[in-house]
């Protein structure tokens, strides 16, 4: 614990360009923080920039975002001072959601973001700055068939067209926007053929933070469908999450148009999610949506007992 605290400390100055001293929480304080608080980090105090900061340092390396930022938000409360979470890792598509949540978060060595005192410090990545930025709907079809499905190394716009069942616009625009950001090589020659910069979880963790969920809209239906499981009864299946009470389909837009007359906006006893793209496309047994577009339709549930399922589904990927 000394080594790791001697570690924060020389982060935290360097970062400040002035001497930071780190101290324990000193008992008082920590008596009025409940048990889970307590139970779950190692509390010290640190002076940044003339402000009282409490550390949380996480004991749980599993522990979810929804779970922390709640955490820092009650540590802050009751002591009525900023906190901030101390995590010395932590997977990048969970790092998108806690800057997204705008949670105190102190990374040494890598991140120092301090919402609350207007500091946002990082580690530079020689990676192209596409922050803000989200990847177009049939680009990240294309990478997920990639990741999933079959390599599309060495293919042109044409085949790839022919495999995602799109036109061969779409692909090249697809395929454009995935070059001008360094995910792709083009090949020289009339045919340009593809060959990804990365691959496996390498690729994922460096587009996963500009993927969207795949869902569209969702509607219900009284009927049954001749359709893909996904949602939480496809993550039921996979994980120890409870089956829910109703059944999940997921449709594209073009079979939606098909069904229309049993679909409705706000009426039916079961969930249909429309996608952006067909999820037959990239679902491997034909009967439950993929796994990383599963993910991706999920991440953004407020539902902490989803999101731990989630994270242990990601953490058991077989790249």
């Amino acid at each position: 614990m000394r080594d790791n605290i001697l570690h924060i400390k020389s982060y935290l100055s360097e970062s400040m360009g002035a001497e930071v001293e780190i101290t324990a929480l000193p008992n008082s304080q920590k008596k009025q923080l409940p048990v889970l608080i307590t139970e779950s980090y190692d509390l010290y105090e640190c002076l940044l920039m003339g402000v009282n900061v409490c550390l949380l340092l996480c004991r749980d390396a599993e522990a979810t975002p929804i779970r922390l930022k709640k955490h820092c938000d009650l540590a802050q409360k009751t002591l009525g001072v900023h906190a901030a979470v101390v995590l010395s890792e932590v997977k990048p598509y969970n790092l998108q959601r806690l800057i997204a949540a705008r949670v105190n978060l102190i990374i040494p060595g890598r991140q120092l973001f301090l919402p609350s005192l207007l500091m946002d410090l990082r580690k530079p990545r020689n990676v192209i700055n596409t922050e803000g930025t989200k990847m177009p709907i049939m680009a990240q079809c294309m990478l997920l068939y990639h990741l999933e499905r079959q390599s599309l190394n060495g293919l042109s716009a044409e085949p790839i067209a022919e495999l995602l069942n799109v036109s061969y616009p779409t692909i090249s625009r697809a395929v454009k926007w995935l070059h001008e950001n360094h995910f792709v090589t083009l090949s020289a020659g009339r045919e340009k053929q593809i060959s990804f910069v990365k691959e496996g979880q390498e690729l994922w963790q460096d587009t996963e933070p500009l993927m969207q969920s795949p869902v569209d809209r969702v509607l219900h239906t009284d009927a049954e469908l001749d359709a893909l499981i996904g949602s939480e009864e496809a993550l039921a299946e996979s994980t120890m999450l409870a089956e829910p009470n109703h059944r999940c389909w997921t449709i594209s837009k073009q079979q939606a148009q098909e069904q229309k007359s049993v679909l409705s906006k706000e009426f039916g006893d079961h969930q249909v999610e429309v996608w952006n793209y067909d999820p037959r496309l990239l679902s491997q047994d034909g009967e439950y949506v993929d796994t990383l577009s599963l993910y991706l339709s999920l991440r953004d549930t407020a539902d902490e007992r989803t999101h731990k399922e989630l994270n242990q589904l990601m953490n058991e990927y077989v790249w």
